[in-house]
């Protein structure tokens, strides 16, 4: 049995257009991938050792899963501010108030989707630069964390910029931005052996630019994909004071 997930935007009104693009890739492979897995953690997909394609974050990645996955790439994504493969998470209020004004408050409440998060919790931390939280509410998504935000429980929180293009926040701010970070990382099994990994980089590659395709990459928000090594997210650990 093998294993196939990209659950990392779970949202349904998505998964008709990831599960055309999947089939697409997995037709070009010489192996007999399977179907998109929806009821398996992603988070869980990414430590099996069958795993043919599965995408995670970029902070799990370097801190617990570096020895266990090898990176495919990344998707481009077509959302806004993103640059070949790279991304930055958009910092939102409730309120209009510039960003220094609100890290600036006595009793700033955040709220976060997950403290291993990097397009949450860490790009937060880097975002506040030394700033203090009065609290701190773990919310489980950026879908929950803009809900939050909605309710007004919370004065600012860092949302991952895709999931913010696919939820929107109507009533809510932008307030400001993240650091610039690779998009979220396609990984396979550390025992996926190199030509499968080509084979995977091909059939992604060749998938997401082939014209049929191109309605569920527009709903996806796909533009392309890029080639990555861990290599290319190890120097997120610069990041690591904040943590």
């Amino acid at each position: 049995m093998t294993v196939a997930s990209l659950a990392m935007y779970p949202f349904i009104h998505l998964r008709p257009a990831y599960e055309r693009v999947w089939d697409a890739v997995r037709s070009r492979l010489s192996i007999a991938a399977p179907a998109l897995d929806w009821d398996l953690d992603p988070h869980v997909a990414c430590r099996r050792d069958d795993l043919v394609l599965g995408q995670t974050c970029g902070w799990p990645l370097i801190t617990e899963l570096a020895d266990r996955v090898h990176v495919v790439g990344t998707f481009d994504c077509d959302v806004d501010g993103a640059v070949d493969g790279t991304y930055r998470s958009v910092l939102v209020s409730p309120t209009d108030q510039p960003l220094a004004d609100i890290l600036g408050r006595a009793d700033l409440r955040v709220v976060v989707n997950s403290p291993d998060s990097l397009s949450g919790w860490i790009s937060l931390l880097a975002a506040a630069d030394g700033a203090r939280f009065e609290s701190v509410e773990w919310t489980g998504s950026h879908a929950a964390s803009i809900e939050a935000l909605r309710d007004r429980r919370a004065h600012l929180a860092a949302i991952d910029a895709v999931s913010w293009a696919h939820l929107g926040g109507d009533g809510l701010s932008i307030v400001g931005h993240g650091p610039r970070i690779p998009c979220l990382p396609l990984v396979t099994s550390r025992s996926s052996t190199v030509t499968l990994i080509d084979e995977l980089r091909r059939a992604v590659n060749d998938s997401v630019n082939d014209p049929a395709l191109a309605d569920s990459c527009d709903t996806l928000k796909i533009r392309g994909f890029v080639v990555r090594d861990l290599a290319d997210y190890e120097g997120l650990s610069e990041l690591a004071e904040l943590w």
